[in-house]
């Protein structure tokens, strides 16, 4: 497979020649849309998710919460991604508009007018299926990342809540 560009430089140059400015923001209108449901989801669901571990499992006084954190944090990640999934594929997909030539070794290649054609695309062309292709290795990146970020930033807020109340 041979190379479009040898270096990051060229590209953006070639980029920046051929298309114009606006060509470094392709897909942040999906983008934008959703990241405001995506971290409200992950805020909700991890908070959620804790009130139901601590039903089923009861807190016993002995634990520090690190396992809980880190899972409630995986299963908000999870919950969140699959419901914003779609528009994550959108972003992607404006994102790479202009390099079908490239991506026709792949198989087909499809073009989109904006947000709204590419959606009415893939709901014609692959059903509503096609709107969660690729969500496996993306709910893989969620969780990890979700969890770990819930899982520090517990770990920190307790830090600092220890600190504070010695320093009285």
């Amino acid at each position: 497979m041979a190379w479009i560009y040898s270096n990051l430089r060229e590209a953006i140059r070639t980029m920046y020649r051929t298309e114009g400015p606006f060509v470094f923001y392709k897909g942040l209108t999906p983008t934008v849309i959703a990241i405001f449901p995506y971290a409200g989801l992950q805020f909700s669901c991890y908070r959620s998710l804790k009130r139901a571990y601590d039903w089923i499992m009861p807190p016993d006084g002995k634990q520090t919460g690190n396992l809980k954190n880190l899972l409630c944090g995986c299963g908000s990640g999870v919950i969140s991604k699959t419901l914003t999934y779609p528009l994550d594929l959108f972003k992607k997909r404006l994102q790479v508009r202009g390099f079908e030539h490239a991506r026709s070794a792949f198989g087909q290649v499809r073009s989109y007018r904006g947000l709204l054609d590419l959606a009415q695309q893939v709901l014609q062309h692959e059903g509503t299926r096609g709107f969660f292709k690729g969500l496996s290795p993306s709910l893989m990146k969620a969780a990890l990342s979700t969890g770990f970020m819930f899982f520090w930033y517990e770990l920190f807020c307790n830090l600092f809540h220890c600190i504070r109340r010695e320093d009285r």
